[in-house]
Order: structure tokens, then sequence, then C-alpha cells
């Protein structure tokens, strides 16, 4: 008798182990975000110009940094995408004489970042003013510090974690300037990220190019972007699609950094001089 009660413990074992292996093996999830943006270097000058012109210059692309997006996972693998909206006025928005044109660089609503965090890649369709990249490289990794601070987000406690990370940041001006030939101003700029993720959902991803913590991160910060956020779907019945970007110029991180410097300054020469007595100077840099 006890030797059977063995043998059918035995059997339960493998028989439930294999259902969590199961289960594992196909958790998945879809995230929903919305993004805030502040401008880090913002100057606005010209004939005219008052500082009322230029905070509502200000607050018509922070406006433009107001998106949703969507992130779809499993245990090794994520997409990050912008959502499509048919509400967007084309071409920019405007307002009391002041128009703001949307530059494609870096992605937009077509985009999508593919992150593996088995295989340590990173893969993203970009397009640099028209023309398409393919990013591929390794993760950066990301040396977080988890402070033990913890808050609630929707259903789910999340704890806090922060890192930092030094990056050179280039300004560039568009209008009128004294010097046509004048190169970017280039400095140096550590930035802090916080960022607040819950242990309750099981994977190591994150929005945009955020990931290493163990659980979803559910907010993110890195003093100009936010991302918060706003409903978590997990296993749900349809599944998740889950799919390598493909289309694009291959080039790496460093190499696709390059030519966005290159085309921004090629931006920057062609609408300076235009006579129209104003000048955007605008700090870039991730």
């Amino acid at each position: 008798m006890k030797k059977l009660r063995n043998q059918i413990f035995l059997i339960l074992a493998i028989m439930v182990s294999g259902v969590t292996t199961t289960y594992a093996q196909n958790f998945q999830g879809i995230a929903k975000y919305q993004s805030a943006m502040k401008m880090r270097s913002f100057k606005m000058s010209g004939e005219g110009i008052t500082p009322d012109m230029e905070k509502q210059l200000q607050s018509m692309m922070a406006k433009q940094g107001q998106k949703e997006f969507t992130l779809n996972f499993n245990l090794s693998e994520s997409t990050w995408k912008e959502d499509e909206s048919l509400g967007d006025a084309p071409g920019g928005a405007s307002g009391g004489g002041v128009r703001v044109v949307s530059f494609s660089v870096g992605g937009g609503a077509s985009s999508t970042t593919y992150k593996n965090t088995a295989e340590k890649l990173f893969m993203q369709e970009s397009d640099v003013f028209g023309k398409a990249f393919l990013v591929k490289d390794e993760l950066e990794a990301q040396e977080w510090q988890i402070t033990g601070e913890s808050k609630k987000i929707g259903n789910y406690t999340a704890q806090k974690a922060i890192y930092t990370r030094t990056v050179e940041r280039q300004s560039f001006t568009f209008g009128d300037i004294e010097d046509e030939d004048a190169e970017p101003q280039t400095t140096t700029d550590t930035i802090k990220v916080e960022a607040w993720f819950t242990p309750e959902i099981p994977v190591s991803h994150g929005p945009e190019n955020y990931w290493g913590l163990p659980g979803l991160i559910l907010e993110v910060s890195n003093g100009s972007v936010t991302y918060l956020c706003t409903k978590v779907t997990l296993n749900p019945e349809e599944g998740v699609e889950i799919k390598k970007p493909k289309k694009g110029k291959k080039v790496n991180r460093e190499e696709f950094q390059k030519i966005m410097e290159e085309k921004m300054e090629e931006m920057s020469k062609k609408y300076s001089g235009g006579g129209n007595g104003m000048s955007i100077k605008i700090g870039g840099g991730n």
C-alpha cells in the first residue's frame, strides 16, 4: 500500500510539474502605456517672439509627445509599438500663428522595437526623414538599483528602481543664425532613470528600450519622457503575436546614432538663414 501511495504521489507531482512548465512556457500578455514628454532643452528667439509664444510652442510640442503604445510580451520576447491614431491632424499642430511640424526621427506609428532578453538581442525599425533603417544590436545593460520603495499602480504593487547613465547631447538650431556653418554644440549629461516594476508579472520587459528588472516595468521616466502603464491583459484567449522587425537597411546602434546626427545637422543647415527672423534651438540625444 505504501509503495502504491508513493507511486501515486510521484505521478501527481509529474503531472503538476508538467502543467506548471506548460503554463510558464505559454505565459504572455499585452500592456498598454501612455507617454508624456518634457522638453530638456528648448530656446526660441527672434524678432517679435514673446515669452508667451515660446511657452505655447513648448506646450504644443509636449502634446505631440502624448501618445499611446502597446507592449506585447512573453517570458523572453517583447515588441513595443506606437498605437495608430485616426484623430491626429496631418502634418502637425497649429494655433495662435505658430505651427509645429512632426518630423519622423527614430520611429513612429509604423515603428517596432523588439527585445529578446534570453538572447540579449535588440532590433528596431526606424524611419529617419523618410528612409527606413533596421537597427540590430545587443541589448544595452542597465544596472538597476532597487530602492525598497513601493506604491500601487492599478491593481499591482510596484517597486522602485533607479539607474544613471552618461550621454552626449548635440544641440541643433533651426532658423536664422549668424554663422550658417556653425557646428552643433555637444554637451555631456548624466541622466537618472526611475522605474516602477511589479514582481507580480514575472517578465523582464518594459516600455521602449527599458528592461532587466525582476518584473514588468509599469512606469518609467528619464527626465524628458515618462511612460505609464494603463492596462495589462495576461494570457488573452486570442494569444499574443510577437514578430521580429524586418524592414529597413541593417545598421548597428552606433551607426544609426551617427546617421541621426548627420540628418539633424542637414536639417539645421537647410532651415537656417531663411530670413524669417526666428530661430529655434533644441538639445538632442537620448
